[in-house]
Parts: structure tokens; sequence; C-alpha cells
């Protein structure tokens, strides 16, 4: 290793006796090391970089062929690169270049929550200056958050990390219990699908409808409910799904055929190198080259798309097999719409096929569920509602006897009358009896 940093020579030397010529150099304290013998009259050997001035001396008078045969080490590989003044200049060229585009943003990623749409937030980001091509130490994160901020209300936080040339943007949304809200405690209770009632379960509130209702979506099934303690509506509902698939099926099919499009983009700028695809059919696949080094992105991508010609093939399904796909399908989607608290009662099947000649599966799902929806009313709406059940709980009923008293009041007091007379009667016949004795 140590005479690589330094260089040494590879030496080789022909003759009769050449032993005698290596003697001679170790006495002119020449270090001759790795030495090989390829022939009788031909021996190979190194010798450092410095020691080769010793060599040459120790030569002069002598009958041997002394060549060099190769030139190994840190020095050489130096004096070669100083000869080529072009490498260095474009290598010192390309230093610069990549410290330069290292200041820039090359690529932004954006991860979201569900709920909010990526490609808002990258337009917002763009418009608030975040975007290819910018210089990263211009980059005000606080002002970009305050603007997202304001343009999204259900966006809590916004984190902006640099990583090399890339910016990485995750977005926090608000939690549902952290949005402000002015509901009260009271709330109807509103059909959340269609259904037919099967029982009520009022623990508060005013129950609008009976057993065996039909009720639409939207329909206010429970009037002035507490949310401390809401009611149940128990009713049928039903499911349909349906799938239609083709007996046969098209594929494309490549001929062999195929053209390359190349897309050069820097930073957010493309620029397509075009051809002509005359192809009624064809195929896409699409790759997209670029070069990293470790964080650092460059600014140039290129992305190869490779057109093939293609045709259109018919294949036939079997029947039986393209039955159970559709119905595999089917019950997928349908387990996915039916809530999980959801009772099945009945399922039905029917397969038929249509005047397009598809086959058609239809796949119906009776249910008990709840439907209650919870609808929270405002203060204005809760106090309202009070003072119209108070107003209503007040109000008496208006005799109808002409003298404005209640009927029940009437009939007691004719009561009274018949029990004084039978008194009076009793009270006649004990003193007649009296009398007589």
């Amino acid at each position: 290793m140590i005479s690589y940093i330094r260089g040494y020579y590879v030496i080789t030397v022909e003759g009769v006796e050449i032993e005698k010529f290596i003697n001679l150099l170790i006495r002119s304290n020449v270090k001759v090391y790795n030495v090989k013998r390829i022939s009788k009259t031909k021996i190979e050997f190194c010798v450092n970089r410095e020691d080769l001035k010793d060599l040459k001396r120790a030569y002069r008078g002598n009958n041997f062929d002394v060549k060099v045969k190769q030139k190994t080490g840190v020095p050489f590989i130096l004096k070669r690169i100083y000869k080529l003044k072009g490498m260095w200049i474009c290598a010192i060229i390309s230093l610069f270049l990549l410290m330069m585009t290292s200041q820039f943003v090359t690529d932004i990623y954006i991860k979201v929550p569900e709920g909010i749409n990526k490609d808002d937030v990258r337009k917002e980001l763009y418009n608030a200056g975040l975007k290819p091509g910018v210089y990263k130490k211009n980059i005000d994160r606080k002002e970009i958050r305050d603007h997202m901020m304001l343009e999204f209300d259900d966006i809590a936080y916004i984190s902006i990390n640099v990583k090399g040339t890339n910016i990485f943007v995750t977005v926090t949304k608000k939690a549902e219990t952290l949005k402000s809200t002015k509901d009260s405690n009271y709330c109807n209770i509103i059909a959340s699908k269609n259904g037919i009632i099967e029982k009520v379960i009022p623990r508060s509130g005013k129950s609008n409808v009976n057993p065996g209702d039909i009720v639409k979506k939207g329909d206010v099934l429970v009037s002035g409910a507490n949310t401390k303690s809401l009611p149940e509506i128990w009713a049928t509902t039903f499911y349909e799904v349906k799938k239609t698939d083709s007996y046969e099926d098209t594929i494309k099919e490549k001929t062999g055929n195929k053209k390359r499009v190349y897309t050069i983009s820097f930073y957010d700028k493309k620029y397509t190198l075009r051809r002509n695809i005359k192809y009624k059919d064809y195929l896409i696949e699409n790759k997209t080259h670029k070069l990293s080094i470790g964080d650092y992105t460059f600014p140039i991508k290129i992305e190869v798309s490779t057109f093939y010609e293609a045709k259109n093939k018919k294949i036939s399904k079997d029947k039986e097999k393209l039955k159970k796909e559709i119905s595999e399908r089917a019950q997928k989607e349908i387990e996915y719409i039916i809530p999980p608290s959801a009772r099945i009662i009945k399922v039905d099947h029917d397969y038929k096929v249509n005047k397009n000649n598809m086959l058609e599966y239809v796949l119906t799902v009776q249910t008990s569920e709840n439907i209650a929806h919870t609808y929270a009313l405002s203060k204005s709406e809760a106090e309202e509602y009070i003072k119209e059940s108070e107003k209503n709980e007040s109000e008496e009923e208006v005799p109808k006897n002409p003298d404005k008293r209640p009927i029940n009041d009437i009939r007691n007091e004719f009561e009274d009358k018949d029990k004084e007379k039978e008194e009076d009667d009793k009270n006649k016949e004990k003193n007649k009896d009296s009398n007589t004795n």
C-alpha cells in the first residue's frame, strides 16, 4: 500500500547471468522486491520511484536489456490527470454545478390524511411559493404554514421538512372533537335510510312513527330527544347490488412493433421529443430515470414512454366461473355496504341475461338495523322546542257542554243528587215506622 502511494516501477531485465545485475543493484542500495523469473534469461521485479536514478547508474556499462514495463501508483495517476486538463476542468465545473443545484428544490412530497385533497394542497403550496426550482434559503415556513391554515379549515398543522433537494410536507387534520359547535343537548332523530319500522325505543323525546310505518331517508322519527339518552329505531331495510359481465373478454395482444418517446423534465418544466405514433391500438409503459446522490436529487429527469402496437383479441369465458366471479364481487361489495350492527334476515340471488347478451346478477339482502341518526339542535331551536312543549302542556281542553264545565263534573253532580234522594226516602220510611209504633 505504501509503495502504491509513493509509486513504483515494474522492470524487466533480459540477458546472461542476470543474477549479477540483481546483486549489483542491491550493493547500490536499490530496493528490489516482487522478483519473478520469466525465463532463464529474463527476470521481472519492482523498484520504488525514487530508486530509478540509482538503477540507471548501475545499468551503465552493462550489456543487459532493461525495460520499464509498467508505472504504478498515485504520483503517476496525478501526472496523467494533470496532462488531461479538460477532464479536471470539467470535474471542477461539475462539482460547482452540483453545489449550485443542491441549493434549489427539485421535488415536493406531500402526505395528507383521508378527507383532504392532495392536489388542492399542492396547488395552494405553489401559490404560497413552495414549488420546484425555488431557492431553499428563501422558503419561509411560517408564512407558508399561515397561508395554508387560512385556506383550509380542516388542517390543524403543517410540517415542512427540507432534506437535501427534496421537501417533505406532512398535513395533520383537525380532530372531530376539536371542531367548535354551538349545538345543545337536544336533538331530533331522523331516518338514516329508507325502511319499514319494526319497533321504537323512545328513551327521550316524542315519537312520530309507529311499527309498520314506511319511512324515507331524512324523515323525523323522534322529536326533542336528549343526546344523553338517545332513542333506538329498528327497521327492516333492503340492500341491492347489481353486477354485469360479458361472456367474452377482449384483451390487447402485442404485435412486436414499438416506438419510444422521451420527455426531459427540468424542475417543473417538461420538454418532449415527439414522434408520430400511427398505431390504432397500443399499450404504454412509462419509466422515469433520475439521478440522485443520497438526499440530493438532480433537477433533470428523463421519462421514457414505450408505445407497443396491439390488436384486440376476444376470449370466451366459462359460464360457471363467470357466475362465481360476479357473485364474489357482489358479495364483497354488499359486505362493505351493510353496517356491522345490522342483522341479516334474508338473502336473494337472481341471474339473468339482458338485452345486450350480458350476464346480470342481482344480490338482494334484507336486514334489521337501527336507522336512528342524530341531528343536533342549536340552542335557538332547542329553546323554541321547549317553549312549544310547555305551551302544549299548559293548554286546557275546552268543555263542550253549555255551562262550559267538564262532562265528568256534570256526571258526578247527578250521582250526588241521586244519593241525596235515596237517603231522604230512607229517612221518610223510618219516620213512618216510628209513628205507627
